[in-house]
């Protein structure tokens, strides 16, 4: 027994927030959906759902990105009315937090630090000695390229800096974990965000369920997927040794063709680039009913 918890709209706590309709509207051909109010979860760590479902449900949300702690309170609040989350929280920081997974092959190379003194952010630069990204333990400000994101030469501390703390100013309070550095690579560039103008390339989405593909999206054209077997193969082969059912891997193609994992995210707060909802849950469920 299965049932999607979708955020609900901030004004009106019995409609599904906006960005969410149609997945909710997807998800309730196939099983119960609820509504969880956010607000409440964020400002008084309250669960508040819309109405309570029968005693041995097994919940998946999808929505907007919880902290670590948001989503243990939803554990707790679960456990305590005879619910299971699909992911335990221990999933859930698995592939969520970079500093869980980023020491995995087929990625880049990362150094973090909790600590955002002069210092210990010093520190952080002198582990490079070329161009790196910045972003914190789950997101970036990539679409503030120059200002906020790309440093192209770690060596010049006072540019560096400026980025580095551009970007814990901006993150405010979202910040989450602390400061990641991670090196550049030469990517396939394909075009220029329409609002941003930042440089996008060719990325690809993969969802996992139970460590199988289920799903790999364009990421910026999702009408068609054209990988060749190899590269298929390659794809699935990451998913080995995750510790979560429902997860995604985002992939960039290098200049030199080659894939590499950009990141990893829990399946549940990942979005899907505006692919069809309906074929999304059809293919989930279709995988959840394989393992039964």
């Amino acid at each position: 027994m299965l049932v999607f918890l979708f955020p609900a709209d901030p004004i009106d706590p019995k409609r599904v927030d906006f960005d969410y309709e149609k997945e909710y509207a997807a998800a309730r051909i196939y099983c119960d959906v609820g509504l969880l109010q956010l607000e409440q979860l964020i400002e008084s760590n309250i669960v508040k759902i819309d109405h309570l479902f029968p005693k041995g449900m097994t919940i998946i949300y999808r929505g907007w990105m919880l902290t670590p702690k948001q989503y243990s309170t939803l554990q707790h609040w679960a456990e305590e009315h005879g619910f299971r989350l699909c992911i335990s929280l221990e999933e859930y920081t698995n592939t969520h937090l970079l500093p869980n997974w980023s020491n995995r092959p087929n990625t880049l190379h990362s150094e973090w630090t909790e600590d955002l003194s002069q210092s210990a952010l010093s520190w952080l630069l002198s582990r490079f000695n070329s161009a790196v990204t910045i972003k914190d333990f789950v997101k970036s400000r990539k679409h503030e390229w120059a200002e906020a994101f790309f440093i192209p030469d770690s060596s010049d501390i006072t540019h560096a800096m400026n980025v580095i703390h551009t970007f814990i100013e901006r993150q405010g309070e979202q910040l989450v974990g602390g400061v990641v550095l991670r090196e550049f690579v030469d990517l396939k560039e394909i075009g220029h965000h329409p609002k941003s103008d930042s440089p996008i390339f060719e990325e690809y989405r993969v969802f996992y369920w139970q460590t199988q593909p289920i799903l790999i999206i364009d990421y910026w054209n999702n009408e068609t997927v054209s990988l060749k077997q190899q590269e298929l193969d390659f794809i699935a082969e990451q998913a080995h040794g995750i510790a979560s059912p429902f997860f995604t891997i985002d992939y960039a193609r290098k200049t030199n063709e080659e894939l590499v994992i950009m990141e990893m995210g829990d399946g549940q707060v990942s979005g899907l680039q505006e692919y069809d909802e309906e074929i999304f849950y059809e293919k989930l469920i279709e995988a959840l009913e394989k393992e039964s």
